[in-house]
């Protein structure tokens, strides 16, 4: 007979068969506010550095209690967001520097998240995006760019995902949060190999979830759509911004919400699916862009 009483009357091969000693039955008991707490979690941010949805996560997860390590290939971005995480919520920071498509530098930050703040149970994978220059048809890319886009866009998510496992798979937890992009469901003229990318990292989310579902392990992606992000703000203040312009513009007008996001409004979500309470989404990906892929 099992010792959790909704499930004393019921045999237990069926127990066995549905796993249901594994069914959160003590969230009956608890407020929503303490489910979504993250208080003595260890949170690694890739490219947490940037004024985008990088900085916004690391805010969101140290407010809800999450010790956070700021990783980003620009040192002062990454030491002034930790800094600026840290005097805000109190919380245990750390800046990191490298670049997420290096093997050797993805498993050396991972290292030092855990030694440098105690753990490693949730990772955002956030670092990506592309450079004003690679907006635009694919036959105009240079393989400079095609490079560049791809190790930052999906090699970059796999190499610290890579790492983190090494962590958190002997640990026997963990939350990995891939960062796509609504692209990856609706096609975007002139944003061909970045949302190939994307689409790259949902299906690697997808898959990963089977793999490690088992080892405590759960992924899940979030898809934002068009962010005003503090530097998204300056491209649009440039006379020679036309082809960003043009992306963004598209975009805007596929989201049926009417208007672009904040990053922090994403980093909510990503925040919430860090959670106890966002635990059972997984193996998939949510999209979080006003409408733009439905």
């Amino acid at each position: 007979m099992s010792s959790i009483p909704e499930l004393a009357h019921i045999r237990s091969e069926l127990i066995a068969r549905f796993r249901l000693d594994q069914l959160p039955f003590h969230q009956r008991a608890l407020r929503l506010d303490e489910l979504v707490g993250l208080e003595g979690r260890h949170a690694l941010v890739t490219g947490g550095g940037g004024s985008g949805l990088g900085q916004a996560c690391c805010h969101r997860l140290a407010a809800m209690g999450a010790s956070v390590a700021v990783f980003d290939h620009d040192a002062d971005a990454a030491q002034r967001v930790a800094d600026q995480v840290a005097q805000q919520w109190g919380a245990n920071t750390v800046a990191l520097v490298g670049s997420v498509d290096s093997w050797d530098d993805a498993h050396r930050v991972v290292d030092a998240t855990v030694q440098a703040v105690g753990g490693l149970d949730i990772l955002v994978n956030n670092a990506g995006g592309l450079f004003g220059s690679q907006f635009g048809p694919f036959a105009a890319l240079s393989k400079r760019s095609v490079d560049s886009l791809i190790g930052r866009n999906l090699l970059g998510t796999m190499f610290c995902t890579h790492a983190a496992l090494e962590v958190m798979i002997p640990a026997g937890v963990g939350r990995i949060i891939n960062i796509a992009s609504e692209g990856a469901k609706a096609p975007m003229r002139d944003l061909g190999l970045y949302n190939a990318c994307k689409a790259g990292v949902v299906a690697f989310t997808r898959d990963l979830a089977h793999e490690v579902s088992e080892l405590g392990i759960s992924t899940v992606a979030v898809c934002p759509g068009v962010m005003m992000s503090a530097g998204l703000l300056q491209v649009l203040q440039k006379p020679d911004a036309t082809a960003a312009i043009g992306t963004i513009e598209r975009g805007f007008d596929m989201a049926t919400i009417g208007r672009p996001a904040l990053p922090e409004e994403v980093a909510n979500v990503v925040a919430f699916l860090a959670s106890e309470a966002g635990a059972y989404v997984h193996g998939t990906a949510v999209s979080v862009g006003g409408g733009l892929s439905d």
